[in-house]
């Protein structure tokens, strides 16, 4: 959330998570109360100076701030920053590529592939060579991703 101060900095950003989901939508509603990231809670901690490996949850400490001074809502989808939308798109690529290996093992384990087995052994023996070597493959693929982006 991007927030205007009055006779302060042009621009802050507070992250948090949205506690009245109404305010989305209701204009009735007049501010967004949002539980506070440990960064933003107490941003004189040298402790919340850093990243956590381990998850760190939202405190106790809700803030309102008013609709008025609010020039941005935003969640973190592949619009916010180009880590994002790296993120979804190859995590996105890997989980189609893991889905169609899952149907081609699925189409080969159906009496369809006995069939074929049944005709020409050696054919469908190709086919799960080339499965396994698919699968492999999307496999060594995501030794890179999940380092990518999991752990740096």
């Amino acid at each position: 959330m991007r927030a205007i101060r009055r006779g302060g900095r042009s621009r802050l950003e507070i992250t948090g998570h949205l506690e009245n989901h109404e305010a989305l939508h209701d204009p009735n509603v007049k501010e967004y109360e949002i539980a506070m990231d440990p960064v933003n809670a107490d941003p004189t901690n040298p402790a919340m100076d850093r990243p956590h490996f381990f998850y760190v949850p939202p405190t106790d400490k809700v803030a309102k701030i008013e609709k008025e001074d609010v020039e941005r809502i935003d969640s973190f989808g592949p619009w916010h920053s180009t880590y994002f939308a790296s993120y979804f798109t190859i995590t996105g690529l890997h989980g189609l590529h893991v889905l169609g290996g899952v149907l081609v093992f699925i189409y080969m384990w159906l009496p369809v592939s006995k069939k074929v087995y049944q005709r020409n052994p050696e054919h469908l023996a190709n086919r799960v060579e080339v499965s396994g070597l698919f699968w492999h493959f999307v496999d060594l693929i995501w030794i890179f991703v999940f380092p990518l982006f999991y752990l740096l």
